[in-house]
């Protein structure tokens, strides 16, 4: 599985990954109130069709899947504008961004 991750200046609102020097996600934190950094999850993966077969259904990816294959999941970090829509309000906010 492949990650991809931004810089946010929110990351308490966010699910923030911890890597290993090679980019690897060693540590997982989904919305805590002291985050440790400000790489956050951008919720766009790459999935190997192996990884696909062995998903269980009906779970959440975020507090589920992400922390049960903590070091192997490679990062990939943007600087793309990446926006948040997880809220109505944050999903306003994008859609005034795109005017």
């Amino acid at each position: 599985m492949t990650m991809m991750a931004f810089k946010t200046g929110e990351p308490n609102s966010c699910g923030i990954k911890v890597t290993d020097e090679n980019g690897v996600v060693i540590g997982f934190h989904e919305k805590v109130s002291d985050p440790p950094g400000n790489l956050a999850n951008a919720a766009v993966y790459i999935l190997s069709s192996e990884m696909i077969s062995e998903l269980p259904g009906g779970r959440d990816f975020s507090t589920e899947i992400i922390p049960s294959y903590l070091n192997r999941i490679q990062s990939y970090r943007t600087d793309e504008l990446m926006i948040d829509i997880g809220t109505p309000k944050k999903y306003r906010k994008a859609c005034l961004l795109a005017d």
